[in-house]
């Protein structure tokens, strides 16, 4: 029974070998044939294939023997990035459709698949936003062509164009331009107070990424959309800017900084403003801020720091001899086990011009947000407080804590 069995699984695998063998014989004799039939027609088109089978070898040498990404040259090097998105693409990873071409040379000289994904997940972000951009754009410009439309429609008829009753006073011709310089006009008395704030930009050697300094200019100008909560906000130097510099180029591809209502220069804040009035805030400080100082000139480092390891900003001003703090963050707020304590440049300016006009921690650690926070100490403080001035009230007795 047993040679019986064995028998048939051997007769069983000779008999599939044969027919995979015969299958075999079958696609080789018609690939021949269409090749053949190929070459007759068109032999050039041939001739192409079989060159990019020889050009892929090198790729399917990659794959197998997992060759070191920065041994490729430069064409092997973008022709795996282009099969790499595709392949990311199709999987349902967040890659762009179209790498701009000024982001090749960062990518080809990337070693490692995650930190290029990292960049596919940035230029994705970009590309959406860009898009979203440009539906918005064209739905205004659909809008404003049938405003015009119904413009001529009731001039046509001899109708008013609006009911609104400011349309015949100069509150119609203030536009965005005249509401941005009315805005930016609240620096200009802190300008000759000598109110200060200082943004470091001498850390533009310590990005590695292009993006993060892309997102230190975006910072520098979210600082600017708040200035109206404030009396009398601060008025901002750009110190340590290199003329020709990242930073100072991409400034100026989106907007001159001449348009801004702050101060860029190359110089040290050491040559600008006394060293005994300098304070630069670091996280990494020992000394703990308990007041808004408003004969000091407090210092804000510009620079991106996603993973808050580097004590960049608390050695250089110990290197420059100049007094340091940081914010008393840890008696208001809890922040999350995964969010760093990193704040942003303009949430720091927020901070401080809070504090300069209220005196307030609790109202000024209100500009962290709260995707960073699992509780606010400062409201259980507000709430008993509020719960005694109740209590006052109704015994009539003055409670104070």
């Amino acid at each position: 029974m047993l040679l019986s069995r064995i028998c048939t699984s051997i007769v069983s695998r000779c008999h599939s070998g044969l027919l995979c063998n015969s299958y075999r014989r079958f696609l080789t004799n018609i690939s021949s044939e269409k090749t053949i039939d190929h070459e007759s027609n068109n032999s050039n088109v041939t001739l192409t294939a079989h060159s990019s089978d020889e050009d892929n070898e090198w790729l399917w040498a990659y794959l197998r023997d997992r060759r070191n990404f920065s041994e490729l040259t430069i064409q092997q090097r973008r022709r795996v990035v282009e099969i790499e998105v595709q392949t990311l693409r199709e999987s349902g990873e967040r890659v762009p459709d179209v790498i701009p071409n000024e982001r090749w040379e960062e990518l080809i000289n990337m070693p490692l698949v995650e930190t290029r994904k990292t960049l596919y997940g940035y230029l994705f972000l970009r590309e959406m936003y860009r898009k979203r951009r440009a539906a918005i754009v064209a739905q205004n410009n659909l809008r404003r062509t049938e405003a015009a439309k119904r413009r001529e429609e009731l001039l046509s008829q001899g109708k008013p164009l609006t009911n609104y009753p400011g349309y015949s006073t100069m509150f119609r011709h203030i536009g965005r331009q005249n509401e941005k310089y009315l805005r930016e006009q609240l620096l200009l008395p802190s300008a000759r107070l000598g109110d200060m704030i200082v943004i470091d930009c001498g850390f533009e050697q310590e990005h590695a990424r292009k993006h993060h300094l892309l997102n230190l200019v975006d910072q520098v100008q979210y600082l600017f959309a708040e200035v109206n909560r404030y009396h009398s906000p601060s008025f901002v130097y750009l110190c340590n800017l290199s003329p020709e510099g990242q930073l100072r180029s991409e400034f100026d591809r989106r907007a001159p900084l001449e348009n801004l209502c702050l101060q860029p220069t190359e110089s040290s804040y050491l040559d600008v403003f006394p060293q005994e009035k300098l304070i630069y805030l670091s996280p990494d400080s020992d000394v703990e801020m308990t007041a808004y100082d408003h004969d000091a000139v407090y210092i804000i480092g510009g620079i991106v720091d996603v993973t808050g390891k580097k004590p960049l900003t608390i050695g250089k001003a110990k290197r420059d001899n100049i007094r340091h703090q940081r914010f008393p963050i840890d008696r208001y707020v809890k922040f999350g086990g995964g969010s760093g304590k990193t704040l942003t440049i303009d949430q720091v300016y927020n901070i401080l011009m809070t504090l300069k006009h209220t005196g307030s921690w609790i109202e000024a650690f209100k500009f962290i947000p709260d995707r960073k926070v699992v509780e606010r100490y400062s409201e259980k403080v507000e709430d008993k407080q509020l719960e005694l001035e109740k209590f006052g009230r109704w015994t009539g007795l003055n409670v104070k804590h």
